[in-house]
């Protein structure tokens, strides 16, 4: 068993699909269309960890010309494909007790940016502002029906709009969102099958490109050997974008996802949480929690097996009906000390399932 850090650096713009689409089919009434189709669509800036997922299990089987085609572009051998990859897809279990199999893949880590060699990821919610609880506390308020006391925040102002920031794990050199995300605008129409402009097809599609030798990476463990994948070229996301994907052992690369401690300002009367990855809670999960600067994003995914012959939504793969909120990667929450902190972190640990393939990642810093 091996761990290897994964990097993948786009050959061009990149499309990240979401919880959104295009319409899907010609059924305007349909209930997909109208829960979850836009005429607008932006790209996600992060690939989903179910993406990253698909992409190493298609990696696998296509080193593997013994049980998968090329040509074809099909698994041969399902019962070699199940031990390769595991029959299913991500799925969500119940009790969230117990991890997926995925074969020779046991897990993988929450995806960052890298600029050279330098991991870089999103600051923390609280980056900029201090907290403190205690005699400065603000006034108790009331949260379905519980009482909540507010800590005093230095440098917080409702009136002022934060820029999204982020940092390098090394350096402490801090980023603005647009020095590292060029957007990229396409809009256009689509035509019917007589080859007319439909008038309800026009679009608009926001696609990203990454700046300035930033790239993506996240560290795989697998009982496969990675080592000759160098400069694979693989597609990833909704619109099949291409990145080149190269491997190495984690152990050479020195990789730890840690903020500078002297990047953040302490928290006086309490211990602190940082997300480092999306994260699945319940509510009963955040009984111990004296505050928190969080923001929630929704997450759904596509449903598949060996079996599957065609990807396309309307084809072969399913879509999760159920619509999950994760919490957003950077979101901080506060304790009344580390013993009550390590005890929220055994709860995030404890979605085995979403912990295997890189969701619910956190530090106490």
């Amino acid at each position: 068993m091996s761990k290897y850090l994964i990097t993948l650096k786009p050959l061009g713009k990149y499309f990240f699909g979401g919880d959104m689409t295009f319409q899907v089919g010609a059924d305007e009434k349909s209930k997909f269309n109208e829960a979850f189709s836009s005429y607008i669509i932006a790209s996600n800036k992060f690939p989903q960890q179910t993406s990253l997922l698909g992409m190493m299990r298609y990696l696998l089987l296509t080193q593997s010309p013994e049980v998968f085609s090329q040509d074809r572009n099909r698994i041969i051998d399902q019962s070699k494909a199940t031990d390769l990859i595991g029959r299913e897809s991500f799925k969500v279990l119940i009790g969230h007790n117990n991890t997926n199999d995925f074969g020779k893949i046991k897990s993988l880590g929450p995806c960052f940016l890298r600029k050279g060699e330098e991991a870089v990821l999103p600051v923390p919610k609280d980056y900029r502002f201090g907290i403190s609880f205690g005699k400065n506390e603000s006034s108790s308020v009331y949260y379905n029906a519980r009482a909540l006391s507010l800590p005093a925040i230095e440098g917080y102002s409702a009136k002022e709009r934060y820029d999204v920031l982020y940092i390098g794990l090394n350096s402490g050199t801090v980023y603005k969102e647009e020095e590292i995300f060029q957007k990229d605008s396409r809009i256009g129409i689509n035509k019917n099958y007589k080859g007319r402009s439909d008038t309800k097809g026009f679009y608009k599609q926001i696609s990203y490109r990454l700046k300035d030798n930033f790239h993506f990476a996240f560290v795989v463990e697998c009982d496969f050997d990675l080592k000759a994948c160098q400069n694979e070229i693989v597609s990833l996301g909704a619109d099949g974008s291409r990145f080149s994907l190269s491997a190495t052992l984690l152990s050479e690369s020195g990789i730890e996802l840690a903020y500078p401690k002297d990047s953040l300002k302490v928290v006086t009367g309490g211990s602190r949480v940082i997300l480092l990855s999306d994260t699945l809670l319940n509510v009963a999960d955040l009984a111990s929690v004296r505050f928190s600067i969080t923001e929630t994003i929704p997450f759904r995914f596509l449903c598949t097996n060996v079996e599957t012959r065609n990807y396309n939504i309307l084809g072969d793969a399913k879509r999760v009906q159920e619509r999950y909120y994760l919490y957003e990667r950077g979101s901080v929450f506060y304790f009344a000390d580390e013993t009550a902190a390590a005890a929220f972190g055994t709860l995030v640990n404890d979605k085995k399932e979403f912990r295997q393939i890189g969701y619910n990642n956190y530090i106490i810093q």
